[in-house]
């Protein structure tokens, strides 16, 4: 039995396993992709300190990585299948482990365009992760569906790969909370189309055409030549397999936690984007990580 086992291995994740380890809990971190959660996917991440040119996520999340590592926190790279929080036990298909707290560092996930093509050119066009496949486009046709600043750091880091980025936003202007993102973006070469939105994808044996709609203009549609779209239109909470568990969530599908990063049943805790915490970065993930741990030591302590 582990004292903690932590679900995820978000940046959240990863730093309450540095923290567990460290007041000498018996540690467990289970992964079912890759370290880093949806940091890594960042083409840049410009706002953690400690890097005043601004770091890869994937570079960020390998550096958080290689320090857990060093550790004595173990690790499994499992699907999570299901979680009994009465007795405290995850299934993670082959075999069932027992904790006496839970951590969840769930993350978020890439919303889908739900347009017709969509799963029919997926792998072969339609792509969610920019930094994880974009350098198979290089000298390519590209469209961007997102919005935001999303948006506008996939379809920047597009622009140093493909022959061409078009940047579909469904918004009447470009947005984005920094100005810098806007300026970077209208001194691009990228080409950008407000009020519209994916309608429909088209190809053969790949993905050959997008199909946009504009909003508000009679339904007009045009076609872009496209060898691939990066769809960055949101995300949603990885909380599917707990409905039904007991866990309190929001109606979008966040975790309710208090300022413990307690959820609503005693010993399991939350941390990260999953929460229903306003806020999601890198740095308060992190912070999130380190007040859990500090929380599942006094509780272990006194239980």
């Amino acid at each position: 039995m582990y004292d903690v086992v932590i679900i995820g291995g978000g940046p959240g994740g990863m730093t309450a396993a540095l923290y567990c380890v460290r007041s000498n809990l018996k540690t467990l971190l289970i992964e079912k992709e890759i370290l880093g959660g949806y940091m890594a996917y960042a083409s840049v991440i410009e706002n953690y300190p400690g890097f005043p040119d601004g770091i890869k996520g994937i570079e960020l999340a390998q550096r958080i990585a290689e320090q857990v590592k060093r550790t004595d926190v173990e690790f499994k790279y499992a699907t999570v299948k299901n979680v009994d929080f009465d007795s405290m036990k995850i299934d993670v298909g082959d075999e069932q482990i027992e904790a006496k707290t839970i951590i969840l560092s769930l993350g978020l996930t890439h919303k889908k365009l739900g347009v017709e093509g969509e799963d029919t050119f997926q792998g072969r066009g339609v792509v969610y992760c920019t930094t994880c496949d974009g350098p198979l486009y290089r000298s390519k046709k590209t469209v961007v569906a997102g919005k935001g600043i999303p948006g506008i750091t996939a379809a920047l880091y597009l622009e140093e790969i493909a022959e061409s980025v078009v940047l579909v936003t469904p918004t009447d202007e470009l947005e984005a909370k920094e100005d810098i993102y806007l300026d970077k973006i209208f001194d691009s070469s990228v080409e950008v189309i407000t009020n519209a939105e994916v309608n429909r994808l088209e190809g053969s044996e790949k993905l050959e055409r997008v199909v946009i709609e504009y909003n508000g203009d009679g339904g007009s549609e045009q076609v872009l030549e496209a060898d691939g779209i990066f769809v960055n239109i949101g995300k949603k909470p990885n909380t599917e397999f707990l409905a039904g568990t007991g866990i309190d969530l929001t109606k979008s599908g966040y975790i309710r936690v208090n300022d413990k990063q307690e959820t609503s049943i005693k010993g399991v805790y939350a941390v990260g984007d999953v929460t229903n915490e306003k806020y999601k970065q890198v740095t308060t993930a992190v912070g999130d990580g380190c007040k859990a741990a500090l929380n599942v030591a006094r509780y272990l302590k006194r239980h």
